[in-house]
């Protein structure tokens, strides 16, 4: 069960690390967009929060190995500097690879603009506690080993992820509230997301739902050893 969980959930963050490690433009590339989008941007968050405005910086970054192996282990151990925004608190900031999908632009937009509402930058203000994130990733080791291990019978698994997932719900907010965001900055832009980007995005949540299922996977076979 456990081989199967993770060979489904590997191939969406290997695409995921692909796209964003480019080195060579993509037709639909964030470089070329970035314009448009940032005007998207601009009329979104006037239609989300009227008359306010928001000056972020925006850096590119490009993997610089030689080899596809070697972008992709650069973009493994640095995610965030080929497609991260800011959290709340300090000057908003975007870093992107201009090569990478518009769509990666966009959710990182999204998450700028997500943070201007209530809700979004409570969830942003969670994920970004470090407390907490301590507390919470405590509770997706132990919380799904518990829910199986007092549970009779092995037909427990979707409570043992559902309780993993809900340790991990700050980020699976804070990221989904980014894509809704990131998708209207798109059609605000007259760029309007294909099915194909839409899929990109959806694989790049998925890499984060992913440890929750896992880690819910494995608690409820290790909890299921003792009920």
């Amino acid at each position: 069960m456990m081989l199967g969980a993770t060979a489904a959930l590997l191939g969406p963050a290997l695409l995921n690390i692909r796209e964003l490690s480019r080195n060579r433009p993509m037709l639909r590339n964030s470089k070329r967009a970035g314009r448009k989008l940032d005007q998207g941007f601009d009329n979104h968050l006037n239609d989300i929060k009227p008359g306010a405005q928001l000056v972020y910086q925006v850096a590119e970054n490009t993997p610089q190995s030689d080899t596809v192996l070697g972008r992709m282990n650069e973009v493994r151990n640095n995610g965030a500097y080929y497609a991260g925004s800011t959290p709340p608190g300090v000057d908003p900031a975007i870093s992107i690879n201009p090569n990478s999908d518009r769509a990666y632009y966009a959710h990182e937009l999204g998450h700028l603009a997500s943070q201007q509402t209530d809700v979004g930058n409570f969830v942003a203000k969670l994920r970004a506690n470090p407390k907490l994130a301590a507390a919470l990733t405590g509770a997706l080791v132990t919380a799904p080993g518990i829910a199986a291990a007092v549970q009779e019978g092995d037909d427990d698994l979707d409570e043992s992820i559902l309780l993993a997932a809900a340790a991990g719900l700050p980020a699976l907010v804070d990221e989904g509230l980014a894509t809704k965001h990131g998708l209207a900055i798109m059609d605000k832009s007259g760029l309007r997301a294909s099915l194909g980007q839409r899929g990109k995005l959806a694989g790049s949540f998925m890499t984060y739902l992913a440890p929750a299922i896992l880690a819910g996977t494995a608690g409820n076979i290790v909890g299921n050893q003792f009920d």
